[in-house]
Parts: structure tokens; C-alpha cells; sequence
């Protein structure tokens, strides 16, 4: 049976650590363990992985984890000779949010379950996106959502779990909007302060904000909210909770192939729940598609 690789995070930063890397551990079939040591060494080690011949790459964790890992795996499946069959990647949530696995339907709160699911054979398609030179496969945002994952701390997500990032948008929405302008081909700028992507049903948790995403359509779903207040979010979530039908009054739904997102000074976008970088960003198909254990 070939070997199955994880790479996990020992460091981070949470009470049950410890007790999490004693279980991944001791998981059956015995995962072959990579452990990193500083940011960006998931990376390093994924491409390192599937560049000696792994076929399958686990990443153990949070978005960041899996965030980092993805860049591995795609990157050295982008410099495969032509024929050689890509890697796949497996996701093993053990993080706040784990977004993505809950898409694939993983039942993340179950550990051996969710390794039986990967470690099983299965293997599903979905499409790969690129925001600049990075990959993401679940989502993307610029604007407040951004900055609100800056400024959810580690401490708030310790105390208050997802909640976390719901207090730390309140206190972003009393800050001055960021002024963006959405870029698509063929029609004038889009002014906005607040671009969410969706290679999925789901956004930062279990509600489905894109409500007619799919990850094999070959489209990114984009809301672009022209201006943002409570009022909005709230019409956004009791919508996503099919109380409502489409996106609400000030928020226009695309669904889109390529699109670039321009502001005035720098802002923040982030992909897959990780700040990623600064305006402009340019989101577009990446040059494979990215094959998922489970």
C-alpha cells in the first residue's frame, strides 16, 4: 500500500494541539507525517513531495494550512512532464472554519471517518482558479472581508470560535469602506467596497452565500456589493439561509470566467480564508484542474 503523506502544523497555536497531533498520528492506515516549522514551509514541502513521485498530499489543519499546501501540490503539478499523471490533494480539517472540506462533504468533526474518506481510493475533479500568481479552489474576497480576517486574532478565535469573525466585521464596518472598482470585460467599472468569490456553495462556514455556485462549471460566482452595512450582511445571510431569493437590493451577482479588482489605495484580498495580498488582483482559470482525495 503506498504511504499516505501529511503535513501538519505541531506549533499552532491552540489548547488542543497536542492532543491533535497525538490523534493524526496514531490514525489507520499510519500517515507518514511532515511537520513545518515557519510560514510557507507547507509549500515547500508539498511541491517537494509530489515532485519525488507522491500522488497523494494531506494537508492536516486550518485554511492556512491547506492554503499552503495547495500552492505546493499545483505548482509542482504545473511542472510535470507532459503525460505524468498530477498529484491529488486530501484535506484533513482540523482547523476554526475548514470551509472547503465542508463542501466535499467531509464529516469534519469525525477524524477517523474523515481519514477512512481519504485514504479510501476516491478521487473527485474540481476547478482551480488563480488569483495573480496564487491558486485557490473554495473562495476568495477583497475588501471587508479581508481586512476582517486581519484583525480576527488568534486570542478571538481561541474565546469566541467562527464567531470571532462576525465581531471583528462589526468593528471593520465602522471603518472608512474601501472603494474598489470590479473590472469585467465588455462592460464600464463596477464601483464597490466589498468583492466576494466563490468557487462554491459555501462562504466562511456552513450557510451557501453563492446559492448557484458549482466547482465544475468551469465559472467563479461574484457578489459585488456596491456599499456595505449591517443591514446588507443580514440581508446576505437570511438569503443564503433561503429566506430570501437571489442576492440582496445593492449587491450584483456575476458568474464570471475572468475578472480583475482594482482600488484606490491598497486593500487586502484573501483566498480560502488567508489574506493573500493587495490590489490589483487579477482572478482567472488556472492551467489544471485540482484532484481532491475523498
Amino acid at each position: 500500500m503506498s504511504a499516505f503523506h501529511v503535513i501538519m502544523n505541531p506549533a499552532a497555536r491552540s489548547r488542543r494541539a497536542g492532543a491533535l497531533k497525538e490523534a493524526v498520528e496514531a490514525l489507520d492506515p499510519r500517515p507518514v507525517m511532515h511537520y513545518t516549522t515557519a510560514a510557507g514551509h507547507a509549500t515547500e514541502i508539498a511541491r517537494e513531495l509530489v515532485q519525488s513521485g507522491v500522488k497523494l498530499v494531506i494537508a492536516a489543519g486550518g485554511d492556512g494550512t491547506m492554503n499552503e499546501t495547495l500552492q505546493g501540490v499545483c505548482r509542482a503539478n504545473a511542472e510535470r512532464a507532459e503525460g505524468e499523471a498530477p498529484a491529488a490533494m486530501g484535506t484533513l480539517p482540523l482547523g476554526t472554519m475548514n470551509v472547503f472540506a465542508a463542501e466535499m462533504g467531509l464529516p469534519g468533526r469525525d477524524l477517523r471517518a474523515c481519514w477512512q474518506r481519504i485514504t479510501s481510493g476516491e478521487r473527485r475533479e474540481v476547478d482551480l482558479w488563480m488569483a495573480n500568481d496564487l491558486y485557490f479552489v473554495q473562495l476568495g474576497g477583497v475588501g471587508l472581508d479581508a481586512e476582517v480576517i486581519r484583525q480576527t486574532t488568534w486570542e478571538d478565535k481561541m474565546r469566541f470560535g467562527p464567531l470571532s469573525y462576525a465581531l471583528s466585521a462589526l468593528r471593520v464596518l465602522r471603518q472608512p469602506e474601501t472603494v474598489l472598482t470590479v473590472h469585467i470585460e465588455g462592460r464600464p467599472p463596477i464601483p464597490s467596497s466589498l468583492v466576494l468569490i466563490g468557487n462554491g456553495r459555501r462562504y466562511g462556514g456552513p450557510l451557501p452565500v453563492f446559492r448557484q455556485a458549482s466547482n465544475s462549471d468551469g465559472l467563479l460566482d461574484i457578489l459585488v456589493f456596491h456599499h456595505v452595512d449591517c443591514a446588507e450582511i443580514g440581508d446576505l445571510v437570511r438569503s443564503a439561509a433561503h429566506l430570501g431569493d437571489g442576492p440582496p437590493e445593492g449587491v450584483q451577482h456575476f458568474q464570471l470566467e475572468r475578472f480583475e479588482v482594482r482600488c484606490e489605495r491598497d486593500a487586502a484580498f484573501e483566498l480560502d480564508g488567508e489574506l493573500a495580498g493587495v490590489c490589483p488582483v487579477r482572478f482567472a482559470p488556472a492551467s489544471q484542474r485540482l484532484i481532491v482525495a475523498g
